[in-house]
């Protein structure tokens, strides 16, 4: 080529990021005596989807002394794509901590910066900062709304996914579409709102929602275990190729209806016959069902052999089954929850509690301890139960239910029949936590 500009330049940079020649696609950018801000983009963007976020971090700092040494220092700090790239980079890697620090310093911090640093808190399992990221969004996309109810999914977090679903319809902002509407319903099947999940279902049809094959199967899927399996065979034997969504609907109904063998078969077939990377929602599906039937150590084994790291939300599932079937590991996986959330008062207050009935109270009082140092307070645990079309959750020691009233009367009758037939509450089974 005659005269190489910089389109030219940054077109070779380009090929040379998409065939994973990175140590090339650099050289040829450092050579490059002009530079524009799709050039700085490309080999940020580029060395951060590879994970090299080391590399990504000096040249994104050399970004902004370069263009205020340029005296265009607002092309280094306006260029949200090499911000966002940052930002992504580091939670794809699990480094949350440097992912804060990149959002913190932008100097506006756009819908997407903030979305990506939900989905980034998702993955660890840190509730608390996807709440607080995303109240601070003062307009909010649908994809911001999906990565909200998706957040709450992914931590077992139902009846929360189902609120956030309700403040979107009520705002205004957007519709709910095809993510949104697939990640509450299976909100719904976990809660056993079947009510409500008919609504979702009912509103997909009358607003003439648009969604793929998937998800129509999905929709055939939720809430029939037995069914999920019939069509799922179905498919298999007239060849129609399942997605991962698909995989989802079929791993929940097998989670749900406690199918362990067939879940077990599923899983396999989609990894070894389909080559679909499980997801941690797939991952969370197997581990629940696996620990519910007591097989703790295939649950233990497939959690560390995971093609991501687990969040905290997986050990808990792991955790509060250690008691009925596993309490040798109690240990082992006590320190990996306190490890990722160790100012989590909810995991704090399930480790304090499930040991000690064993009578590990060393590690009781090191983690009461803990939590008074910190200031921790215990949230409030509670329990949902839906009758016609409305989702009534409890908490403890609440007692602003409107029927609360009928609700005391009932159970204490409950109480004491139970006592006439001679089922007497065991203390030893009595948790710090209720105190």
């Amino acid at each position: 080529m005659a005269e190489r500009d910089v389109v030219s330049w940054n077109s070779m940079v380009c090929a040379y990021m998409n065939h994973g020649e990175l140590k090339l696609a650099i050289e040829l950018f450092k050579s490059m005596k002009e530079r524009n801000v799709v050039s700085w983009n490309l080999v940020i963007s580029g060395l951060a989807k590879k994970g090299d976020m080391e590399s990504a971090r000096l040249l994104f700092e050399e970004m902004i002394t370069w263009n205020a040494a340029m005296k265009n220092a607002r092309l280094g700090l306006d260029n949200e794509v090499a911000w966002n790239a940052m930002i992504s980079g580091y939670m794809r890697n699990g480094d949350v901590k440097n992912a804060r620090l990149i959002f913190n310093q932008m100097p506006v911090k756009s819908v997407v910066s903030c979305t990506a640093m939900i989905s980034g808190y998702t993955k660890v399992g840190d509730v608390g900062e996807i709440n607080n990221l995303f109240y601070s969004v003062p307009v909010k996309s649908v994809i911001t709304w999906n990565a909200m109810i998706a957040g709450f999914v992914q931590n077992h977090k139902f009846d929360q996914a189902l609120e956030v679903l309700h403040r979107m319809l009520m705002s205004g902002e957007c519709k709910p579409d095809e993510t949104a509407l697939m990640s509450v319903l299976s909100a719904c099947t976990h809660l056993g709102a079947h009510e409500q999940g008919k609504r979702i279902k009912s509103y997909i049809q009358k607003r003439d929602v648009e969604i793929s094959t998937s998800s129509r199967t999905f929709l055939a899927f939720n809430g029939q275990c037995k069914k999920a399996l019939t069509l799922f065979e179905e498919m298999y034997v007239e060849r129609i190729q399942p997605d991962d969504v698909i995989f989802i609907a079929v791993l929940s109904a097998c989670t749900h209806g406690g199918l362990i063998e067939q879940g077990q078969r599923v899983f396999s077939q989609m990894v070894k016959q389909f080559y679909i990377v499980p997801r941690i929602e797939h991952y969370g599906c197997m581990i629940d069902l696996l620990s519910g039937a007591g097989k703790l150590g295939e649950a233990h084994t497939l959690s560390t052999s995971m093609s991501m790291k687990p969040n905290a939300a997986l050990w808990a599932t792991l955790l509060g089954f250690c008691k009925l079937y596993g309490q040798e590991m109690l240990e082992v996986v006590t320190k990996k929850i306190l490890e990722l959330e160790p100012s989590n008062p909810a995991y704090l207050m399930m480790v304090s509690n499930l040991n000690a009935p064993i009578g590990r109270w060393e590690d009781v009082l090191n983690v009461r301890a803990a939590m008074n140092k910190e200031g921790i307070q215990k949230v409030p645990g509670s329990s949902s139960i839906q009758v016609e079309n409305k989702v009534h959750e409890f908490l403890v020691k609440n007692t602003k239910h409107k029927n609360r009233m009928e609700i005391f009367k009932t159970l204490d009758s409950l109480y004491d029949q139970l006592k006439t037939v001679g089922i007497m509450e065991k203390r030893e089974n009595v948790l710090l936590g209720m105190a």
